[in-house]
C-alpha cells in the first residue's frame, strides 16, 4: 500500500469525512463493476455497496490497519454482496464455481475487446469468455483487470494461492487453445 493509502485508510479511521470521500471517489466506481459480476440488478447492487460503506463508517473505529485496501474493500464488497444473496434466496452455491455460470457482463468483455480492431475479433472474444467456467471469469476479472497478485485473488475468493494459479493457468490454456481452433475454423470457411 502507498504512504498516500495508509494515511487515507488512517485518516478514515479517525473519522476524517474528506478521507472518506477520497475513498468513495477511488473506489466507488472499481467496486460497482466489480460488483455487476454477481448481480445484475443495479439498484440491488448500489443498495449493497451504499451499506458496505455506511457499514465501514459506523464501525470504522473498529476497523484494524490493512495492507492493501483495495483487496481489503473488495473482499468486504464480495462478502457483503454473497450475504445479501443468502438472505434473499438467489446464492445457490457460488462456492463450487466451476458448475455456476459467472454473471459476466460486457464490462469484462469490453475490457479484453479493447485492443481488438475487427468486429471479427470481437465475436471470437466474447464466445471463448462465454466457455470458461464463473471462476475463471472471476479470477481474470481480478487478476488481469483489477490488476490483483495470486495472494490477493485467494485471498477475495477464499481459496489457496497453488489454487489460483492453477484455475489461472487453466483459464489461460483453454482461452488460447479456444482461439487458435476459432482462428483456424473462421479462416477455412
Amino acid at each position: 500500500m502507498t504512504d498516500q493509502e495508509i494515511h487515507l485508510w488512517q485518516a478514515f479511521r479517525e473519522g476524517d469525512r474528506s478521507a472518506f470521500e477520497a475513498l468513495l471517489r477511488t473506489y466507488y466506481q472499481p467496486l460497482f463493476e466489480y460488483g455487476t459480476k454477481f448481480l445484475k440488478d443495479r439498484d440491488q447492487l448500489k443498495d449493497c455497496l451504499h451499506d458496505l460503506l455506511v457499514n465501514l463508517w459506523e464501525r470504522r473505529a473498529f476497523l484494524n490497519e490493512t495492507e492493501n485496501l483495495k483487496l481489503y474493500l473488495f473482499k468486504a464488497f464480495r462478502n457483503r454482496i454473497f450475504k445479501e444473496k443468502q438472505k434473499t434466496g438467489y446464492l445457490s452455491g457460488l462456492s463450487d464455481g466451476d458448475n455456476q455460470e459467472f454473471e459476466a457482463d460486457d464490462y469484462a468483455e469490453n475490457l479484453i475487446i479493447q485492443d481488438e480492431t475487427s468486429r471479427e475479433q470481437q465475436v471470437r472474444v466474447q464466445h471463448l469468455i462465454g466457455r470458461l467456467s464463473k471462476r475463471q471469469r472471476e479470477i481474470l476479472h481480478l487478476k488481469f483487470y483489477e490488476n490483483l497478485s495470486n495472494e490477493q485473488v485467494a485471498d477475495i475468493l477464499g481459496i489457496s494461492r497453488p489454487a489460483v494459479a492453477n484455475l489461472l493457468y487453466q483459464s489461460l490454456k483453454q482461452f488460447r487453445e479456444h482461439w487458435h481452433l476459432l482462428l483456424f475454423i473462421w479462416t477455412v470457411f
